[in-house]
Order: C-alpha cells, then structure tokens, then sequence
C-alpha cells in the first residue's frame, strides 16, 4: 500500500500536483488551527516554494527561511529608528531594496532569492504598516509563523511521499556526459583529421556547466554534503577541461605535423598510471618517447599534442574521482583545489536592476502614499514585491507580461471562488478538493517553461487576491477595494519591467563579449590571473551563457553571424586561458636554473612585445625552451620546459588566428 502511494507520488505532473496538494493542506490546516494572523500568506509561500524536486525544494526552503528572518530584523529596526518619519522610513526601505537587488543579481540560484527576499520582506512588514508601526512586530512574527509552518510542512511531506531527489538526476546528468565527453576525446585523440565540429563540444560543456545548481540543491539530500558537492564540481570542471583539450588537439590536427611515435603515445591512456596532475602524466609521456629506439628530435606541436594529451588524460582521471566522491564519499585528495566555483559577475546587470527598484518604489511611494486613499501602502509593498522577483527573470520583460495575464486571471478566480464556491463549503474537506483543482492547473503551469512565470504569480498570488482568514469576509466592496490595489500595483511595475531597460540576449551577450575582452585586455597588460579552478569555471560560465544567449536569438547555423560572432569570443576566452595557463607553466619553468633566464624572457616579451609580432617570438622561444630541457629527458626540468613550449605553441596559434579580432577590438600593444 505505502509502494503503490509512494509510486503515485513519484509520475510526473500528477505527482508534484499532488506533492503540492498534500504540503499545502497540511500548513493551511496547521496555520488554522493556531489561528496565525494571515493564513493567506502560508498558501502564498508554498506556492512560490513548489518544486518538483526534492534538493530544489528544501534547498529555496532554507534561503526562504533566511530571507525572512534577515528582513524582518532589518524591518523592525527601521520602523523604531524611523516609525513617526514616513520620509525617511520609505528612504531606508529603498536603500535596503536596492542593495538587495544588487547583491541578488549578482548570486546564482536560490542564493538569489533569499537575497532578495530580505529586500522585499521589509516592504511588506515595514510599508504595509506604515500608518500603524506598533503593528510590525506582531505582522513580523506572523510572517515568520508562516513560513517556517510552510517550511516544516514541506519538508514532512518530501520525507514521507518519496519526492524525486535531485542528486540522481545530478548523477544521471553527469553520467550521461562523461560518457559522451569520453566518446569526443576518443575521436579528438585517434583521428589524424577529427569529424568533431568545435561547436559540438562548446555545446557539450554548456550542457555540463547547466548541472551547476542541481550541485547546490543536492546539498540538503546527501550525508556528507559538504564532500561529495565537491566531488560533483571536481566533475564538471574537470570534464569542461577535457573538451578544451579536444577542442585544442582538433585544431593542432589540422594545422600541425605529428609524429607518428608521439601520435601512437598519445592515443591511448591503459599504460598511464593514474594520476591527476598533468605533469606526472607529461614526464611519463616523455619518458616512453626517448625510451623509443631512435626518437625523432620533439617539435613545438609534438610538445603541444603530448601537454593536450596529460591535460586530458588527467583531467579524466580527476572526473572519475570526482563522481565516485559524489556516488560514495570516497576522499578528493589532491583534487580538491579544483572546487573553487566563481561565475561571471554581471556588475552592470545588477546596477540596473537596483536602480529599476529604487525609482520604482521612489516613484510609486510619491504617486500612492499622497493620493491619502486609505490601505494604499498594500499597493507599494506589493509593487516592492514584484520589483524584486522580476530579478531573478532574466527577462524582465517577459515577467512584466506574465504579470499582467496572472494578476487579472488570479483576481477573477478569486472572485469565483470567493462568491461562488466557498459559501457552498462548510468543511475543510471540501476546500481542499477546491484546491486541489487550482493546485493542479498552477502546477501545468509551473512545469511548462513558457507559462512558468505567470503560473508562479497566479498560484502564489491567488490566495492573497480570495483573502483566505481564519474568518472569511464575504464582502464584494472589501473584495473590490483589496484586489483594486493589487491590480494598479501590477500595472505599474509592468510597465516598469518592461520599458525601463529590459535585458534582452542582445544585451546579454554584448556584456559578456566585453568582459572577455577585457580580461584578455588585462593580460596583455602584465595583469594575466593564474590558471586557476576558479578562472575556468568562470570562463565556462561565461561561454555557457555566451551560447544559450546566441541560442535564443537564432537557431544554430554556422554561416549566421551571430554563430561566427560567438565562435570569434570562444576563441579569445581561449586565448584567456592560454596565456593564464603559459604564465603559470613559466612560473614553474623558473624554479629550474638552466630554464630561469628563458623564462623571464618570456614573461618579459608577454609583457612588451606588441601583439603581432608575439607569435614569432613565442615560437622561438620555444624551440629554445625544448633544446635546454632536453639535458636529461624525463626529468622535473625536462617536463617543466616542454610544458613551456607547448603552452608557447598554443598560445603562439591562438594569437595568430584572432589576430583580426585582436586588431578589430583594440586588444594589446600594437608598438
């Protein structure tokens, strides 16, 4: 009996209808029995709480929890320092909003939201109250009451209903990638002239990096978090690593001689031990190359063919260890380095959306608070609300339009419901097969992508706009007055989402071009960052969304120019990482004295040398690098020199194929 409900509960839309359903009767039936103040506000956040997963769930559960508690601290301290001063009051309620929004957009995930929930949650305490302030801590405390009975509730009916967890789906995802990641460095390592089309694995590594917030949901489900997280990062870096190499080792193949004792080496790793630094893979590679009979003398691109070779060999290594940490808890060891996550911060992004919420409110406050209509404030806290939200849209736009189709539809199904069906009702049994109903289209909604906004604003709001109470007001003028407020606040922060500075993928994309620009700006300025987790993951960041921008304004097509725009920018974040990565190894290379000198060299023509004559210069140092090394093959020197020049050589290619980029954006020293 308890298989077959667990099995009902686990299909598909009918199950998180039903998930939904259960979690929210239980915390309406709680927040009833205890006669909490609002227990509107219990409906309203399971809803905007519902997902189909269960890490996804506990997981905006905590950040919802955290939210709340910050703001109404931040709430109840304003209202004391400021309660008889209505200016300065709404003052310190947008300065608040606005570095929430701020900071907000610039988090990932449900980081995002608790962000901006301690903005919004001092609007609804602090504004909504601003005619009587010796109510706030009393609405405070209902309003914590509410979620943390919204929180408790969901997650009672997560442990017993067997919701689907988030960390198979992570396993499964990651899985299904390193098996297919696998399959691209075969062809990328065995074929003298690769099929694999570069924009196959661009599109590889964006489906990878898209698992990132399935990693932090997966937190609330695992024992032993904390590690095996870690070990789902070590995965993902580690597999967009391997296609970077793929990707290198194409174009090497199309553009370079291989010998043929390096190409047989280097297609294959069963005589490698297992290692997960690509030097020891290096010296290993080199050690079975002069250990041949007569080896040919090792040129730059036989350099560059085995450093792509250990990176990718490692790197795959390290993907195993990372999954089986995931899978098992086993400890990362010397692959723990590489969990340091950033992503690409969207500075400007994020100081439009503040200044959108500072002068809506600002403008809002002016036109509401001075028109002295009565309970006015609920429209300003509402608009606060939904400023806030629209955030974690990346369409605003699309946002303001869904507002203004869920608050008219969510309004005249309150009415309906309000006037029509609940005076028929006498028993909580019946009201919750009304709301299974309304559970059950708001849940449609949710799970399809083009109608999850406006699904997510008419289930949450619904139960404001029926004003479910512990005694229910069936007054049409009470009904019109209320929802009369809500309407004009959704107007006018519509109309604000939409007209004032939307993000468009035109724009997006813009801003990510330019912060790679700028960054590759920097290194050629002597300020190149080391080759470090944290830069790759910001580099696979940024060409994830580089391509699912470019995506959404244009199906694939080589020959469209936005698809050779986004390959041009692929190219110079590559670039960006070449020369992170050349830095590094001649950091190393100078802890060897035969190779000390050389390696100043260089850094010094990195610094110096204008753009166009660099290739030149690395190549030759390169060959210089590999003559010097050679004085005892397979040593720490040895390796740390054909490292050097292979990341010269790379370098060197890169350089020479963006050199009209390079010149069209005004990148680097040109005397």
């Amino acid at each position: 009996m308890l298989r077959s409900l667990k099995t009902l509960f686990r299909s598909g839309w009918w199950s998180f209808t039903l998930r939904t359903w259960a979690s929210l009767m239980l915390a309406l039936a709680i927040a009833f029995w205890s006669q909490i103040d609002a227990p509107a506000s219990v409906g309203s956040t399971m809803m905007m709480l519902a997902q189909p997963l269960r890490g996804a769930t506990l997981d905006k559960a905590f950040y919802r929890v955290t939210g709340t508690l910050i703001g109404g601290v931040v709430a109840l301290f304003l209202v004391a320092l400021c309660g008889q001063e209505r200016l300065l009051l709404l003052g310190g309620c947008a300065l608040w909003m606005t570095i929430c929004a701020y900071i907000g957009t610039l988090q990932k995930g449900f980081r995002a939201y608790g962000s901006l929930l301690a903005g919004y949650v001092v609007a609804l305490i602090s504004v909504s109250n601003i005619d009587a302030p010796q109510q706030a801590f009393h609405v405070t405390i209902a309003r914590v009451s509410s979620v943390m009975i919204s929180v408790v509730s969901l997650a009672i009916v997560a442990l017993l209903a067997g919701t689907p967890h988030v960390w198979r789906e992570l396993t499964k995802g990651l899985q299904q990638a390193n098996n297919r990641i696998r399959r691209d460095a075969e062809l990328a390592l065995t074929e003298q002239q690769p099929s694999l089309n570069a924009m196959e694995t661009i599109t590889l590594s964006s489906t990878v990096f898209s698992l990132v917030n399935q990693v932090y949901h997966a937190r609330t489900e695992l024992n032993k978090s904390r590690l095996r997280t870690k070990g789902a990062q070590v995965c993902l870096i580690s597999m967009v690593t391997i296609l970077s190499c793929c990707r290198s080792l194409m174009e090497l193949m199309k553009r370079g001689h291989i010998h043929r004792e390096v190409l047989e080496l280097t297609t294959s790793d069963q005589n490698l031990p297992p290692s997960t630094n690509r030097r020891h893979v290096m010296a290993r590679l080199l050690s079975q190359f002069y250990a041949l009979d007569a080896p040919p003398a090792l040129s730059r691109q036989d350099a560059l063919r085995m450093e792509r070779t250990a990176n990718l060999f490692a790197n795959r290594q390290n993907s195993r260890i990372g999954l089986n940490t995931l899978l098992k808890a086993t400890p990362l060891n010397k692959t723990e380095g590489l969990t340091n996550f950033t992503f690409h911060p969207d500075h400007t992004a994020a100081f439009i959306n503040a200044i959108r919420v500072l002068l809506c409110f600002s403008a809002t406050a002016v036109l509401f608070l001075d028109s002295g209509i009565p309970h006015i404030a609920t429209a300003l806290s509402q608009c606060a609300l939904l400023l806030n939200i629209a955030i974690l849209r990346p369409d605003t736009a699309s946002f303001g339009y869904a507002v203004l189709v869920g608050t008219p539809l969510g309004i005249i199904t309150a009415g309906f419901t309000a006037f029509f069906v609940l005076p028929h009702i006498t028993t909580f049994l019946g009201l919750s097969i009304v709301l299974l109903l309304h559970v059950g289209v708001v849940c449609q909604l949710i799970l399809n992508p083009k109608t999850r906004s406006m699904g997510v604003h008419y289930g949450a709001f619904f139960f404001v706009f029926l004003g479910l109470n512990n005694h229910h007001n069936y007054s049409l003028s009470a009904f019109l007055d209320r929802n009369s407020f809500y309407f004009c606040a959704a107007i006018i922060t519509a109309l604000f989402l939409i007209f004032f500075f939307p993000p468009t993928p035109k724009k997006i994309r813009f801003r990510i071009a330019l912060s790679i620009i700028r960054e590759l700006d920097k290194q050629f300025k002597a300020n190149a960052p080391a080759i470090t987790p944290s830069l790759l993951s910001r580099k696979y960041d940024r060409l994830h969304q580089l391509y699912v921008t470019t995506k959404s304004i244009t199906p694939y097509n080589p020959k469209h120019v936005a698809w050779k725009i986004c390959e041009r920018f692929i190219s110079l974040a590559d670039l960006t990482t070449a020369i992170a990565q050349l830095e590094n190894d001649l950091q190393y290379a100078k802890t060897f004295p035969a190779l000390r000198q050389l390696a100043k060299a260089a850094q010094g023509c990195l610094a110096r040398t204008p753009r166009f004559s660099l290739p030149e210069h690395l190549s030759s140092m390169a060959d210089m690098m590999l003559q010097k090394g050679t004085t005892e093959p397979g040593s720490d020197e040895h390796v740390a020199a054909a490292l050097c020049a292979a990341s010269m050589e790379e370098t060197s290619f890169l350089l020479q194929k963006n050199r009209a980029a390079l010149r069209h954006y005004g990148i680097g020293r040109t005397q």
